[in-house]
Protein backbone atom coordinates (compact mmCIF):
# COMPACT_ATOMS: atom_id res chain seq x y z
CA UNK A 1 0.00 0.00 0.00
CA UNK A 2 2.94 2.15 1.13
CA UNK A 3 4.63 2.17 -2.50
CA UNK A 4 1.03 2.47 -4.16
CA UNK A 5 0.62 5.62 -2.22
CA UNK A 6 4.02 7.17 -3.37
CA UNK A 7 2.71 7.22 -6.81
CA UNK A 8 -0.28 8.82 -5.96
CA UNK A 9 -0.68 12.48 -7.90
CA UNK A 10 -0.76 15.50 -6.19
CA UNK A 11 -2.07 18.92 -7.84
CA UNK A 12 0.01 21.41 -9.09
CA UNK A 13 -1.78 24.24 -7.39
CA UNK A 14 -1.16 28.02 -7.57
CA UNK A 15 -1.66 28.10 -11.62
CA UNK A 16 -2.64 31.75 -10.95
CA UNK A 17 -2.72 34.55 -8.89
CA UNK A 18 -5.90 34.02 -7.66
CA UNK A 19 -6.08 30.11 -7.43
CA UNK A 20 -2.43 30.33 -5.66
CA UNK A 21 -4.09 29.70 -2.17
CA UNK A 22 -6.94 27.75 -3.31
CA UNK A 23 -5.97 24.19 -2.40
CA UNK A 24 -3.23 22.60 -0.84
CA UNK A 25 -3.26 19.03 -1.82
CA UNK A 26 -1.53 15.82 -0.14
CA UNK A 27 0.92 14.36 -2.36
CA UNK A 28 1.82 17.60 -4.24
CA UNK A 29 4.83 16.57 -5.03
CA UNK A 30 4.46 13.16 -6.59
CA UNK A 31 3.56 11.88 -10.23
CA UNK A 32 0.03 10.67 -11.12
CA UNK A 33 -0.71 6.95 -11.12
CA UNK A 34 -1.07 7.56 -15.10
CA UNK A 35 -0.08 9.07 -18.31
CA UNK A 36 -2.91 11.55 -17.88
CA UNK A 37 -4.83 13.20 -15.45
CA UNK A 38 -8.02 15.99 -15.09
CA UNK A 39 -8.26 18.04 -12.04
CA UNK A 40 -11.41 19.89 -11.93
CA UNK A 41 -11.97 22.24 -9.07
CA UNK A 42 -14.48 24.51 -7.30
CA UNK A 43 -13.98 27.21 -4.68
CA UNK A 44 -16.54 29.54 -2.65
CA UNK A 45 -14.69 32.42 -1.19
CA UNK A 46 -16.42 35.91 -0.22
CA UNK A 47 -19.30 35.37 -1.95
CA UNK A 48 -17.94 34.17 -5.19
CA UNK A 49 -17.64 31.17 -6.48
CA UNK A 50 -15.04 30.25 -9.25
CA UNK A 51 -13.84 27.11 -11.11
CA UNK A 52 -10.84 25.33 -12.60
CA UNK A 53 -10.09 22.71 -15.33
CA UNK A 54 -6.49 21.34 -15.21
CA UNK A 55 -5.08 18.79 -17.91
CA UNK A 56 -2.23 17.59 -17.22
CA UNK A 57 0.41 15.06 -18.66
CA UNK A 58 3.42 12.58 -16.86
CA UNK A 59 5.82 12.25 -19.41
CA UNK A 60 7.40 9.08 -17.73
CA UNK A 61 3.92 7.36 -17.47
CA UNK A 62 3.90 7.30 -21.19
CA UNK A 63 7.53 5.91 -21.64
CA UNK A 64 10.04 4.93 -18.60
CA UNK A 65 12.72 5.93 -20.68
CA UNK A 66 11.13 10.21 -21.50
CA UNK A 67 12.51 12.88 -18.71
CA UNK A 68 10.20 12.54 -15.81
CA UNK A 69 8.23 15.94 -17.07
CA UNK A 70 5.15 17.10 -15.94
CA UNK A 71 2.81 19.35 -18.66
CA UNK A 72 -0.06 21.17 -17.68
CA UNK A 73 -2.87 23.66 -19.03
CA UNK A 74 -5.15 25.97 -16.61
CA UNK A 75 -8.85 26.61 -17.83
CA UNK A 76 -11.14 28.46 -15.94
CA UNK A 77 -14.51 28.34 -15.41
CA UNK A 78 -16.65 31.18 -16.14
CA UNK A 79 -20.47 31.34 -14.73
CA UNK A 80 -21.88 30.86 -17.86
CA UNK A 81 -19.13 26.98 -18.33
CA UNK A 82 -17.25 28.45 -20.82
CA UNK A 83 -13.34 27.62 -20.59
CA UNK A 84 -10.34 30.05 -20.75
CA UNK A 85 -7.16 29.14 -21.19
CA UNK A 86 -4.79 30.74 -17.98
CA UNK A 87 -1.64 29.77 -19.60
CA UNK A 88 0.74 26.95 -19.33
CA UNK A 89 3.08 24.66 -16.94
CA UNK A 90 6.28 22.77 -17.17
CA UNK A 91 7.35 21.21 -14.09
CA UNK A 92 10.62 18.37 -13.24
CA UNK A 93 9.86 15.41 -11.02
CA UNK A 94 12.68 13.77 -8.42
CA UNK A 95 12.05 11.08 -6.17
CA UNK A 96 14.42 10.36 -3.24
CA UNK A 97 14.11 8.33 -0.26
CA UNK A 98 13.99 11.83 1.46
CA UNK A 99 11.06 12.56 -0.56
CA UNK A 100 9.53 14.12 -3.86
CA UNK A 101 9.89 17.05 -5.46
CA UNK A 102 8.24 19.29 -8.37
CA UNK A 103 9.91 22.08 -9.88
CA UNK A 104 7.75 24.13 -12.18
CA UNK A 105 7.60 26.85 -14.13
CA UNK A 106 4.51 28.71 -15.38
CA UNK A 107 3.75 31.49 -17.74
CA UNK A 108 0.09 32.46 -16.81
CA UNK A 109 -2.34 35.53 -18.29
CA UNK A 110 -2.74 38.32 -15.41
CA UNK A 111 -6.10 40.11 -14.73
CA UNK A 112 -5.86 41.93 -18.05
CA UNK A 113 -5.87 38.88 -20.19
CA UNK A 114 -2.31 39.03 -20.67
CA UNK A 115 0.75 36.57 -20.74
CA UNK A 116 2.39 38.41 -18.08
CA UNK A 117 2.65 36.06 -14.97
CA UNK A 118 5.54 34.08 -14.43
CA UNK A 119 5.58 31.70 -11.55
CA UNK A 120 8.03 29.73 -10.79
CA UNK A 121 7.20 27.29 -7.89
CA UNK A 122 8.13 24.06 -6.04
CA UNK A 123 6.14 21.07 -4.24
CA UNK A 124 7.64 18.29 -2.09
CA UNK A 125 5.88 15.30 -0.37
CA UNK A 126 7.82 13.46 2.29
CA UNK A 127 6.11 9.93 2.79
CA UNK A 128 6.76 8.20 6.63
CA UNK A 129 3.78 5.30 7.29
CA UNK A 130 0.59 6.82 7.57
CA UNK A 131 1.49 10.68 7.56
CA UNK A 132 2.15 12.87 4.95
CA UNK A 133 3.91 16.32 5.02
CA UNK A 134 3.50 18.56 1.85
CA UNK A 135 5.05 22.18 1.14
CA UNK A 136 4.15 23.87 -1.61
CA UNK A 137 5.37 27.76 -2.46
CA UNK A 138 4.80 30.15 -5.29
CA UNK A 139 6.75 33.11 -6.32
CA UNK A 140 4.42 35.22 -9.20
CA UNK A 141 6.73 37.64 -10.93
CA UNK A 142 4.70 40.16 -13.42
CA UNK A 143 6.81 40.22 -15.70
CA UNK A 144 5.95 44.15 -17.12
CA UNK A 145 5.75 45.84 -13.91
CA UNK A 146 8.39 43.35 -12.29
CA UNK A 147 5.65 43.36 -8.99
CA UNK A 148 5.90 40.02 -6.92
CA UNK A 149 3.43 37.87 -5.11
CA UNK A 150 4.14 35.19 -3.09
CA UNK A 151 2.42 32.40 -1.24
CA UNK A 152 3.47 29.29 0.43
CA UNK A 153 1.79 26.60 2.46
CA UNK A 154 3.09 23.46 4.65
CA UNK A 155 -0.16 20.10 4.77
CA UNK A 156 -0.12 17.36 7.29
CA UNK A 157 -2.30 14.69 6.76
CA UNK A 158 -2.72 11.42 8.36
CA UNK A 159 -4.77 8.51 6.93
CA UNK A 160 -7.61 6.82 8.52
CA UNK A 161 -7.46 3.93 6.55
CA UNK A 162 -6.66 3.24 2.58
CA UNK A 163 -9.72 5.50 1.46
CA UNK A 164 -9.87 8.34 3.84
CA UNK A 165 -6.98 10.87 4.27
CA UNK A 166 -7.33 13.84 6.69
CA UNK A 167 -5.14 16.79 7.52
CA UNK A 168 -4.34 20.08 7.74
CA UNK A 169 -2.28 23.09 6.23
CA UNK A 170 -1.21 26.07 7.11
CA UNK A 171 -1.28 28.96 4.44
CA UNK A 172 0.86 32.22 4.62
CA UNK A 173 0.37 34.82 1.08
CA UNK A 174 1.79 37.69 0.60
CA UNK A 175 0.29 41.01 2.43
CA UNK A 176 -2.54 38.97 4.22
CA UNK A 177 -2.55 36.88 7.38
CA UNK A 178 -1.71 33.65 8.43
CA UNK A 179 -4.89 31.16 6.94
CA UNK A 180 -5.66 27.82 8.56
CA UNK A 181 -7.47 24.93 6.41
CA UNK A 182 -9.03 21.56 6.97
CA UNK A 183 -8.79 19.05 4.57
CA UNK A 184 -10.46 15.36 3.86
CA UNK A 185 -9.35 13.02 0.88
CA UNK A 186 -11.50 10.25 -0.34
CA UNK A 187 -10.05 7.52 -2.73
CA UNK A 188 -13.30 6.56 -5.04
CA UNK A 189 -11.30 3.45 -6.33
CA UNK A 190 -8.98 1.10 -4.91
CA UNK A 191 -6.85 1.76 -7.65
CA UNK A 192 -6.56 5.27 -6.57
CA UNK A 193 -7.18 6.66 -9.80
CA UNK A 194 -10.04 8.72 -8.96
CA UNK A 195 -10.29 11.01 -5.83
CA UNK A 196 -11.97 13.53 -4.27
CA UNK A 197 -10.59 15.90 -1.96
CA UNK A 198 -12.28 18.64 0.05
CA UNK A 199 -10.83 22.26 1.73
CA UNK A 200 -12.29 24.34 4.62
CA UNK A 201 -10.91 27.34 5.50
CA UNK A 202 -12.45 30.65 7.93
CA UNK A 203 -14.00 31.93 4.53
CA UNK A 204 -13.68 29.59 1.73
CA UNK A 205 -14.56 26.32 0.96
CA UNK A 206 -13.65 24.02 -1.68
CA UNK A 207 -13.33 20.64 -3.83
CA UNK A 208 -11.15 18.82 -5.93
CA UNK A 209 -12.12 16.12 -8.28
CA UNK A 210 -9.34 13.99 -9.83
CA UNK A 211 -9.53 11.84 -12.68
CA UNK A 212 -6.30 9.71 -13.89
CA UNK A 213 -6.34 7.38 -17.25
Amino acid sequence: MKKAMIYIAGMLAGVTLSASAMAQDFYNGCRGPKAVQIDTYASHSNGKTSGMVIPKLFTKNLDNSLPDLLLAAPYSISEDGELENKGINLGYLIESKYGNIIGALGLFKDDKGEYDVLNPQMYFTHIRGSWTFDIEGNLPIHLRSLETGGSASATLGYGLNDRLRIGGSVIAEKDKDLEFRANARVELTNDHKYWLQGYVGKDNVGVRLAINF
